[in-house]
């Protein structure tokens, strides 16, 4: 399957309990610059923190999608932003 978007990162959280999927984005947004975009596969019952997490530091969600092979995961695209929020914690796996 051809990718929508150039991706240079990827994290696969699938199995992990949180907040180790929150430290794996992080670790892999580390590396990238502004602009560039990663894959993430994690579990669905984690979707929502996974995502509150990077829209709380600003960094744009493209796509987020159930996989039709596997309700129980989810994947999806974000981009880093240019200027991230730094002060939400990581260890937090319930953000409001």
């Amino acid at each position: 399957m051809e990718e929508k978007y150039e991706i240079v990162g990827t994290v696969d959280a699938r199995g992990l309990t949180c907040p180790e999927p929150l430290k794996m984005m992080q670790e892999q947004l580390d590396k990238m610059t502004a602009g560039q975009v990663m894959k993430v596969w994690g579990d669905v019952g984690n979707k929502r923190s996974m995502e509150r997490f990077l829209k709380m530091r600003r960094h744009p969600i493209l796509e987020s999608i159930i996989d039709e092979s596997d309700a129980n995961v989810f994947y999806l695209y974000a981009e880093k932003s240019a200027n991230p929020r730094t002060d939400i914690p990581l260890s937090s796996c319930t953000l409001r």
